[in-house]
């Protein structure tokens, strides 16, 4: 690589953490919500706390799908940026906002008729209801946050991501007081226990809403496509179509992953606590790890749609060169801090010596698979920005539950292999999974790079 074009990779790597970098720690904030939720609703008591792990066991799939669909309008900003068509970024802009308020609400009706998952589970009476209260008042929320997805997904996909950091921290730090209020009662506000976590969702996605108005109204970046056009009217052809067709397959990829975990914990749990907790410490330090490489990927999306549309072979191979190059040193990096540090991470969530060790075991599985993980999050990423997602969601169903939750069955509990491997099996299970995801991925985007660039 000569002068030149370390010149050039600089500047793209700077671009691309300039954009990757406020996503990554506006995502470790959301999932700060979660945190402090379990925190202060375990104050209460342990059916609060069970309450809460349910209750957002339930609801994130409801929340993924709607924010999948929407997720498709950052590559198609992005492109008509690239394209300097400010009227095709006004029209998704449009569209999308009209299509999130249905979005919203199907959500908010499915999260108030959920009963009957609840009904299969067995719970404890309190557990019960705590859980049905908590999904009641925090289906209220749903169409805003369905709204500020929209404007979010925009804001990104013209190439600034700052402003959802900024708001993900905002409503951090003010579901803490609305949590106390609402959890432990203050005034003429009676204690709700896990219920007040609900409330205390719902008004903090409001305000992520109203925030992002605002902010979408004073800034002169976006300022310029909040205009009064013919297309602020739903339009199928116009806007409702293309952003359903690339949503749909992103947001069923989506909940392929999502459900691979959600499964698997179903399937272990009659192993005991020991496997359960032991499974649920991996999965949580994994999943926090993984939003690395998803925050990269993400704004490899917006650089890749940007170049797509601008028509930029050059700029394009620039950004997936460094996108992968980032994608294969994060995977690295986080390899070896899952395998040579798994003692020090496990013991952070336990003492209990066979969890710990369980735990720690699962984590080599993750070291593994680190690298592939990273690898075909970029290249569904960069697919994305390609506006190339229908074979990403089939390679997603063939390596999670093809491979991942399939495979992993029949280590874990036959015979037909291997000798029944319990829970390790189902973590063989996603390596395999995974590694075939980054082969297929990386393969498909070779092919539409080829169809592109040349």
């Amino acid at each position: 690589m000569n002068f030149k074009h370390f010149s050039l990779f600089k500047t793209e790597a700077s671009l691309l953490l300039k954009l990757a970098f406020p996503i990554l720690l506006a995502q470790l904030a959301l999932t700060g919500l979660g945190v402090v939720d379990t925190l202060m609703s375990g104050q209460v008591g342990t059916n609060d706390l069970a309450a809460i792990g349910l209750g957002s066991s339930i609801m994130l799939p409801v929340f993924m799908f709607a924010t999948g669909i929407l997720l498709a309008i950052t590559p198609l900003v992005a492109k008509a940026n690239g394209e300097s068509r400010p009227q095709h970024i006004t029209r998704y802009l449009n569209q999308g906002l009209w299509l999130s308020i249905p979005l919203g609400l199907l959500c908010l009706v499915a999260l108030m008729n959920l009963e009957w998952i609840l009904d299969l589970l067995s719970l404890d009476e309190s557990v019960y209801q705590l859980t049905s209260d908590y999904l009641f008042y925090i289906a209220f929320g749903m169409p805003a946050i369905a709204l500020y997805q929209v404007l979010r997904f925009f804001w990104e996909g013209l190439g600034t991501t700052l402003p959802t950091m900024w708001i993900s921290f905002f409503a951090l730090f003010l579901n803490i007081p609305l949590n106390a209020i609402f959890i432990y009662g203050w005034g003429p506000v009676e204690a709700m226990g896990a219920a007040g976590c609900g409330v205390a969702s719902m008004i903090v996605m409001w305000m992520m809403f109203f925030a992002g108005v605002l902010y979408v109204l004073k800034s002169k970046l976006t300022l310029p496509f909040i205009v009064k056009t013919n297309t602020f009217r739903p339009s199928w052809q116009l806007g409702l179509k293309p952003i359903l067709g690339l949503g749909l397959p992103i947001t069923f990829a989506l909940l392929f992953e999502v459900s691979l975990f959600s499964l698997i914990a179903l399937f272990v749990a009659p192993l005991g606590a020991v496997v359960i907790a032991g499974h649920q410490i991996a999965i949580n330090f994994t999943s926090l790890a993984f939003m690395v490489p998803l925050s990269f990927a993400m704004a490899l999306t917006v650089r890749v749609g940007f170049g797509y549309g601008e028509n930029n072979p050059a700029q394009l191979r620039l950004s997936l060169i460094t996108g992968f190059s980032f994608a294969v040193l994060l995977g690295f990096i986080l390899a070896l801090i899952s395998y040579f540090l798994r003692l020090d991470i496990v013991g952070l969530y336990s003492e209990d010596s066979q969890v710990v060790h369980l735990a720690a075991s699962l984590l080599v599985f993750a070291a593994i698979y680190q690298v592939f993980d990273a690898i075909q999050v970029t290249a569904a990423g960069a697919l994305r920005g390609f506006h190339d997602t229908k074979v990403t969601m089939m390679v997603t169903l063939i390596s999670y539950w093809g491979i991942g939750l399939g495979v992993g069955y029949v280590f874990a509990f036959t015979d037909w292999l291997v000798i029944p491997m319990g829970v390790q099996g189902f973590w063989l299970g996603i390596v395999l999974g995974l590694t075939l995801a980054a082969v297929l991925l990386s393969l498909r985007l070779r092919k539409v790079c080829h169809a592109t660039l040349f």
